[in-house]
């Protein structure tokens, strides 16, 4: 028996034995995890836990009476002062009574925010898809022009949604005059001085740019996510997001922890867009995502190996110390020179800039699969490498509120088939768009265009 087929029978019993684990993580009782690895930034997380609950208040208590020493996010009001007012913030963080919150934002800044919203403006696809997912739809004032194009998708036709059009260079004055409550904007690059400018808006980063697909736990993504849910007085909702998102990273988990490296087939992660395999020109060089992109981490999740790890330094790799390298240019010689069995091309068609990329029209407002498929074919078609498995794949899985997870149940699919033979994919997207975003009568089949060649 080869090593392949022992690795197969092996996982295969791994899995079997994983699925009553499986079920019960779908109990009902995520709530009961810890959602969080480590303390949520939130001021009145006295115990320096996950969550906001009543432990605060008798840690806080104990802070008062001399008992306990006061531990990062105890000064609820973050007033310089631990007191009983601290306690009523606590008590109206439980209650959802708050008219305010202090918060660590996904940048490492102090942010105090109201809590009185009713105007959200909201920077690319990822905030856009969490408030649809929190609930917050009918306050969503304006977006930029990247999910502006998909605005009858997620707001329904004839929404009077706004474009606040280029965020990465903004027209202040056009994003004043929407007077909003609150800006979510899409990285930590520039939020500050979006603040300066929109001395009327609280401006806040959640973190929704750094998800962890590997770690969810353990990422400024999560924290994100449940900070978003304190903000907005949705915090169940977003438990059970990220419980249901943990579901999704254990069940597929539980089988390729089993896959021993010299079984995992090598993938490159890499774009589409402006590429040699758009192109055709050999002398152009690639982009290969790091391990920090959550493209990397699905990979790594879905049994791959990133071929990443062959073609860049160890410090690329690690996406550096400041965790600000996403991608690496590499000469096409190092390309042509590793040995890979799969290339995932990610694409993007509007950009958070407000520009449009040239590529295959894809996402959810695209109903025609064609462009992405002539994407494929010219891609196959280009002979410098010999890659045998090329794959077309939206934005919008990098770029959504999924933070990439939906991508490791494709890819998991997809590099390996018999594994996964009980797990639908296409599934989990039309749960994360009907249950989740809210969005009714839509066929993530038919109506949306994300993966080419085409999932059955």
């Amino acid at each position: 028996m080869n090593s392949k087929v022992i690795a197969l029978v092996a996982v295969i019993i791994l899995l079997a034995a994983g699925a009553g684990t499986f079920l019960a993580l779908n109990d009902g009782r995520a709530a009961d995890r810890e959602l969080v690895d480590g303390e949520l930034q939130i001021y009145g997380n006295a115990n320096g836990d996950w969550k906001i609950d009543e432990r605060d208040i008798t840690a806080l208590e104990s802070i008062i009476s001399g008992e306990a020493a006061a531990g990062e996010y105890s000064d609820a009001n973050l007033d310089g002062v631990i007191d009983e007012n601290d306690i009523s913030q606590v008590r109206a963080l439980i209650d959802g009574s708050a008219q305010r919150i202090w918060l660590v934002d996904g940048d490492g800044h102090d942010k105090e925010i109201s809590r009185d919203i009713s105007r959200i403006g909201c920077e690319y696809y990822s905030n856009t898809e969490l408030m649809l997912i929190l609930g917050q739809k009918d306050k969503v004032t304006a977006v930029d022009n990247a999910p502006y194009q998909a605005r009858d998708f997620y707001f329904g036709e004839g929404s009077a949604v706004m474009n606040m059009v280029n965020m990465n260079a903004p027209d202040y004055e056009l994003v004043e005059s929407m007077d909003l409550d609150i800006l979510l904007t899409f990285t930590y690059a520039g939020a500050e001085e979006k603040q300066q400018k929109l001395t009327d808006v609280d401006v806040v980063y959640l973190g929704m740019y750094r998800p962890n697909v590997e770690e969810p736990t353990k990422s400024e993504y999560f924290q994100g996510i449940l900070k978003a849910g304190y903000i907005f007085g949705c915090v169940e909702r977003a438990e059970e997001y990220m419980g249901w998102l943990l579901d999704i990273r254990d069940r597929i988990d539980s089988v390729t922890s089993g896959i021993s490296e010299e079984d995992k087939p090598t993938v490159l992660m890499t774009n589409y867009s402006s590429s040699y395999f758009q192109t055709g020109v050999e002398t152009s060089t690639w982009s290969v995502y790091t391990s920090i992109d959550p493209m990397v981490q699905s990979c790594i999740l879905a049994g791959g190996h990133p071929a990443a790890k062959d073609v860049l330094t160890e410090d690329q790799y690690s996406g550096t110390s400041s965790r600000t390298l996403y991608a690496v240019k590499v000469a096409p010689e190092a390309i042509v020179a590793a040995d890979i069995d799969y290339a995932f091309c990610h694409c993007v068609k509007y950009t958070f800039a407000a520009t449009v990329v040239a590529g295959p029209d894809h996402g959810y407002a695209v109903s025609d699969q064609t462009q992405m498929d002539e994407a494929l074919a010219t891609a196959q078609g280009r002979d410098l490498v010999d890659i045998d498995n090329i794959v077309i794949i939206a934005g919008d899985f990098r770029n959504g509120a999924s933070g990439c997870m939906l991508l490791a149940a494709y890819m998991a699919k997809i590099l390996h088939p018999d594994l996964f033979a009980d797990m639908d994919p296409l599934e989990y997207h039309q749960s994360y768009v009907s249950d989740w975003m809210g969005i009714e009568d839509y066929d993530i089949r038919s109506d949306g265009v994300f993966i080419s060649p085409a999932m059955a």
